[in-house]
């Protein structure tokens, strides 16, 4: 998932006959994501606008003041000087959730922009537009408000991987697997949407009915994961993703970065080619809103529900819903809408890994 970071490299010494052999200028490494992402909580919310990916793949810690911005710099990393901290940016997203609840919107703090993102689907018309209208105005430029195309709709629809179907014994709802997990006695278990789980206890792989488990936990609205143990023992669930007809190993798991490259595969489509838009953004499904989603530009169909975000071998989220899930998915299509559960979230809660 992760962008390429840029070096620099030092230039060559000009040298006369008489000079020492030429020598390189120590290299200068750039900061990795993961560096700016703890600088920037070394800071604290009043000082910083957020940590982001730029489009030539390097972490950009925004700073409210040119004295951290010097900080940063000496440290290694990129600064942008912004006029919004992140504690200002939360304040708006937590009036938003106040007092625009409203199915088929989303928000969250981009920190690209250093506004919170606010985006409507096309079944936002009339007095809920205008109530939206009215609930973002009061906020000014801090607010950017977008409409995009298609409804926004949870994405409901022997070995098991990610990305691999799961149904109920009638065949009547289908998902996705998204991790297998294990906890700390090694008993395994795997993870799906939480809008899945509260539909249906009990999971059949799809591909030919096989028994594999039983919902342990479940939540949705509020987050969107649920937890199903195995308690087929004829059935091994393996640490990886199921990638056009190839296992791929899933080796860790953390919280993704905006402008991360992800891929993301499921029961139904799968897309390859996407990036992190947002991350703590708020859904309002007709169901109920769920906070804290990863926002992206891959697509999804119905029935990829729970699937897996990853990038490489990192695991980052379960597929939860998407705009537009009733139109055809492929690698081809850009810039869609797609919402996922953190999954570091889930399982630093249960307790689990990924391997």
């Amino acid at each position: 998932m992760p962008r390429t970071l840029l070096a620099a490299a030092g230039m060559l010494a000009a040298v006369t006959l008489l000079a020492p052999p030429p020598a390189h200028a120590a290299a200068i490494t750039p900061m990795p994501a993961d560096a700016a992402r703890a600088f920037g909580e070394r800071l604290g919310d009043a000082r910083t606008g957020g940590i982001y990916v730029d489009a030539s793949g390097r972490a950009v810690v925004t700073v409210t003041d040119a004295a951290d911005a010097r900080s940063v710099r000496a440290a290694g990393g990129v600064a942008r000087v912004v006029r919004h901290s992140l504690t200002e940016l939360r304040s708006v997203t937590t009036g938003l959730d106040a007092s625009a609840r409203i199915p088929g919107t989303s928000w969250g703090v981009d920190p690209s922009t250093n506004q919170v993102s606010v985006e409507a689907d096309s079944t936002v018309t009339g007095a809920k537009l205008d109530r939206l209208r009215a609930a973002t105005a009061r906020f000014g430029d801090t607010v950017r408000v977008d409409r995009v195309a298609g409804a926004l709709t949870p994405a409901t629809g022997t070995f098991t991987s990610g990305g691999q179907g799961i149904q109920d014994k009638n065949e009547s709802i289908r998902c996705s697997i998204g991790f297998n997990v294990r906890d700390r006695a090694g008993a395994k278990s795997f993870l799906t949407a939480g809008h899945c789980g509260n539909e249906n206890n009990t999971w059949y792989k799809a591909a030919d009915g096989t028994y594999l488990g039983t919902v342990e936990e479940s939540r949705f609205p509020g987050d969107d994961y649920a937890v199903v143990t195995y308690r087929n023992t004829d059935v091994s669930g393996y640490g990886t993703v199921w990638v056009a007809g190839v296992e791929q190993q899933i080796t860790s798991s953390r919280d993704p970065f905006v402008g991360e490259q992800v891929a993301r595969v499921g029961n139904r489509s799968s897309d390859m080619v996407g990036a992190v838009l947002l991350t703590d953004v708020t859904v309002n499904y007709a169901q109920g809103p769920v906070t804290g989603l990863i926002k992206t530009t891959l697509c999804a169909e119905l029935g990829d529900s729970g699937g897996p975000l990853f990038d490489g071998s990192v695991a980052l989220g379960l597929t939860s819903g998407a705009v537009g899930a009733d139109q055809p998915c492929t690698s081809g299509v850009s810039e869609r809408r797609s919402y996922y559960q953190p999954v570091q979230e889930v399982l630093d809660h249960a307790g689990l890994t990924v391997f």
